[in-house]
């Protein structure tokens, strides 16, 4: 069994801080397929629906704190003319069930899973 140093302790443990604050993220982006809605806002209190069409995209950036559920962190959306383009949205959903509601409507599209 090895021993570590107290030195080596500290650079491993200043290694995993470290880490922590370079948590994966990803953007990607998806094109909707049918006509739906998206539910949009901080908790289930402020929360709108967001009205889609086939062709819309939603651009999503996902933070992989657990890779098998990701959280996302921001949604934006392209072509809606009520939704303005530039502005980020958060949903109070769970990766999980944002996933699950993208599976059914959307597709991923081209440009896809940018690591940031």
């Amino acid at each position: 069994m090895n021993k570590l140093t107290f030195k080596q302790y500290l650079e491993s443990k200043e290694q995993l801080l470290k880490a922590i604050e370079n948590t994966p993220t990803a953007i990607v982006e998806y094109e909707v397929r049918k006509y739906c809605s998206l539910t949009i806002g901080e908790s289930e209190e402020d929360k709108s629906l967001v009205g889609l069409k086939p062709k819309h995209k939603i651009v999503v950036e996902w933070r992989y704190d657990n890779a098998a559920d990701p959280t996302p962190t921001s949604i934006q959306f392209v072509g809606p003319k009520d939704i303005v383009e530039d502005d980020k949205y958060s949903t109070f959903w769970s990766g999980n069930k944002l996933q699950k509601w993208l599976q059914r409507h959307a597709k991923e599209g081209q440009n896809n899973g940018h690591k940031i």
